[in-house]
């Protein structure tokens, strides 16, 4: 799996989703569905800004997705009977989360936000797990690329960073989160 991690407020999030659209990404918010079809957003409207606030996750896809973007249904639990896209099914899709400013324990905190692409991805018409095409790690690459224009590093950060995530930082008026935290099982 490759992942790149990185911080940001939500409005530059946006900002990098935009360009991203702008590039031929396509993103689909990581939600549950009624129907076993997803939306897929190939530039950024208000929309899609508000279902990213109720949720930072989403999918990319791009010209390296050579299969319809593929979902599957919930047999239990609260959401029983709507539908997850299966981000180990080919497309392939990457997975993202939007950096942004979030207020936990009482504190602004800036939350780490990711892309990343699977180790593998099962062909949904043989059934066969493959490795990550060519071309999906070329576009992983270009997006990357694109993402980086709009943030700068700096000692003080881990991470690749926003100017103003970073300003804010160094004003003490957020704190950096430079991990993940793990989910207790």
């Amino acid at each position: 799996m490759a992942i790149f991690y990185y911080s940001s407020t939500f409005d530059e999030s946006v900002a990098i989703t935009r360009d991203l659209c702008e590039h031929g990404f396509r993103i689909i918010p990581s939600r549950t569905y009624d129907q076993p079809r997803a939306p897929e957003y190939d530039h950024v409207t208000d929309d899609l800004v508000e279902l990213l606030r109720e949720g930072p996750g989403f999918y990319m896809a791009g010209a390296f997705t050579r299969f319809p973007v593929q979902l599957y249904r919930l047999e239990s639990g609260p959401a029983k009977g709507k539908y997850l896209v299966d981000s180990f099914a080919e497309g392939p899709l990457m997975d993202g989360s939007l950096a942004r400013l979030n207020v936990v324990d009482g504190e602004p905190t800036l939350l780490l936000g990711s892309l990343s692409y699977e180790k593998g991805y099962k062909n949904p018409e043989t059934g066969a797990w493959e490795n990550p095409s060519r071309e999906l790690k070329d576009a992983y690459k270009h997006a990357l690329y694109v993402m980086k224009k709009r943030l700068v590093t700096h000692e003080s950060a881990k991470f690749h960073i926003g100017p103003e995530a970073l300003r804010l930082a160094q004003e003490g008026k957020a704190r950096l989160r430079e991990y993940f935290p793990v989910a207790k099982r």
